[in-house]
């Protein structure tokens, strides 16, 4: 039996917002015929969310940014390291700025080809895409850093890391802009009035943790299918196989035909959604009907035909916000839902998919790892 885990947060609409899945779409409402529905308990915020998109309770795992970064990167540094997430910003008069607009083919490459001449015996620079890169230093200390949402637009000589060998990540810093700005692509992006991706910000750090190996836990490798860098290394670390992210594609351009082609070929899946959350936070509705409407009809409709033909099992989870424990910002909710269709399961009462059966009473409630590591595994 095939056993596919799909995981949407915040598909569903809080309590007097517009429903984006009330539209009378085929893939929903048979998953409602055919499934049986609880509700997902509000998500704790922690450090390491994702870990609960794995099925691993909260608490187990907490690793930082860094450490996820750079496993994701496919590295395996020393034991006694630390790892950052390497931001790659534009530093104008002192002044940086997050991008917000996407570099023109060929730049961060050419940008990051020279970034070995920043590495020091202690310091080496991590190679990634666009923006995200990881740097680790070999040795441990006590280093207080700033993630890029806090330093946009703030001097970031004012905002330098402190505390145990903050000698070295200032002048590797200071080295970056100097370098980077530099650079004939830098120069020519100012020259055209464009801001140049020249400062190298370091964040997010800390050690890399014990990870269960899942894979051995359970029996089987998992394959998982996300766009996220930080769910790509837990993936790694945690003994599963992550697709390459490229091949999921992103935002408006998810690749849900591909998506659910290759969930065809393999008997245990983990499909992460973050597209919804994401559009909705940025209120973006109509972009966001499109996408429900696009994720019914290449998704979730045709692998349901597929499960009920070849007797295999699919879960739809619909949790609330997933947030990290810096998140203040993004407050816990209890609107969730999660639909699972079991081969010959015998549903006594059918609900619909959709924020109505929030006010079912009669419901119950589980743990959203709970609900995943039910719906991997192997039948009896």
């Amino acid at each position: 039996m095939r056993r596919w885990v799909i995981i949407a947060p915040e598909l569903l609409s809080e309590p007097g917002q517009n429903s984006f899945i009330q539209k009378g779409l085929v893939g929903f409402h048979r998953l409602g015929e055919l499934g049986s529905l609880s509700r997902v308990a509000s998500v704790p915020r922690q450090e390491t969310p994702e870990s609960l998109l794995l099925g691993i309770s909260p608490g187990v795992v907490e690793l930082r940014q860094g450490p996820l970064t750079v496993s994701s990167l496919g590295f395996d540094p020393p034991e006694r390291s630390t790892h950052f997430h390497l931001s790659l910003l534009s530093a104008t008069d002192g002044t940086a700025v997050v991008p917000s607009v996407l570099p023109r083919p060929g730049e961060i490459e050419a940008i990051m080809a020279e970034t070995p001449r920043l590495n020091s015996k202690l310091l080496t620079t991590l190679v990634g895409e666009r923006f995200d890169h990881g740097l680790v230093w070999e040795n441990l200390g006590d280093l207080g850093t700033t993630p890029p949402t806090e330093l946009e637009g703030k001097n970031y000589e004012e905002m330098m890391p402190e505390g145990d060998g903050e000698s070295q990540f200032r002048r590797y810093i200071d080295d970056s802009v100097n370098l980077l700005s530099s650079l004939e692509v830098n120069v020519r992006r100012q020259d055209e009035g464009l801001p140049p991706f020249n400062l190298l910000w370091p964040w997010g750090h800390g050690r890399r943790a014990a990870v269960p190996n899942l894979a051995l836990v359970r029996g089987e490798p998992t394959w998982i299918e996300s766009p996220s860098m930080r769910l790509a290394g837990l993936t790694r670390l945690a003994g599963y196989r992550h697709v390459p992210r490229s091949q999921f594609g992103e935002g408006l351009q998810t690749k849900f035909t591909s998506i659910r082609k290759r969930m065809l070929d393999h008997s245990s899946v983990i499909v992460y959604l973050p597209l919804f959350a994401n559009l909705r936070r940025a209120g973006l509705e109509e972009e966001m009907e499109w996408a429900v409407r696009e994720f019914s009809v290449e998704l979730l409709e045709p692998l349901l035909k597929e499960a009920v033909q070849a007797h295999d099992r699919l879960a739809l989870i619909m949790p609330g916000p997933l947030s990290t424990g810096s998140a203040a910002n993004i407050p816990a909710s209890d609107v969730g839902l999660s639909v699972g269709y079991e081969p010959r399961a015998v549903i006594e009462k059918s609900y619909p998919v959709d924020e109505r059966s929030l006010e079912e009473r009669t419901l119950s409630q589980r743990d959203l790892p709970k609900i995943v590591a039910s719906a991997l595994s192997l039948p009896d």
